[in-house]
């Protein structure tokens, strides 16, 4: 269900997305409202779930980490447990910036960052394997990052 939301909500969710940081007036200042009814409105966007947290995007290069993999994984055997231990690993690593699950041959496609690949190996060797739940899996490494898009398109929605 697609929550309901006006033109001026569009507009405050667009320029947080831009920078999460941007104070509450200068919010107001770009949407063409005051201050106090655009905090209510960010207050019921945050309220109803649409703002699930405000952050800020680091450049991981500029803080040393200069791999970046994409795992297929597949669990096995496929029993639930192993599906639920795995996930629940995934949320413990820190190297596991990302991960779903997928259609097709593999279960999940995990993205990991590394300072490099020796980084990234031991996160495999002393991370990954050890969980005992991985039947199969397949490396893709980052050459060059294309687009790097912070936020979600907002142009579907009609306020």
């Amino acid at each position: 269900m697609t929550a309901s939301l006006d033109v001026i909500d569009v507009r405050i969710l667009e320029a947080l997305q831009e920078d999460a940081g941007r104070s509450v007036a200068d919010v107001a200042d770009i949407v063409g409202l005051t201050p106090s009814p655009c905090w209510r409105r960010i207050r019921r966007l945050e309220t109803e779930g649409i703002i699930k947290r405000r952050s800020i995007q680091i450049d991981r290069r500029a803080i040393g980490l200069m791999f970046t993999a994409y795992l297929e994984v597949k669990i096995s055997p496929a029993r639930k447990v192993n599906y639920v231990k795995f996930e629940e690993a995934m949320n413990e690593f820190d190297a596991v910036i990302d991960a779903c699950t997928m259609t097709g041959p593999y279960d999940y496609l995990i993205k990991v960052v590394a300072p490099d690949i020796d980084a990234y190996n031991e996160f495999i060797s002393e991370k990954l394997i050890p969980l005992d739940v991985i039947g199969d899996f397949r490396t893709s490494v980052q050459i060059k990052n294309v687009k790097d898009k912070p936020g979600l398109p907002l142009g579907h929605i009609k306020g």
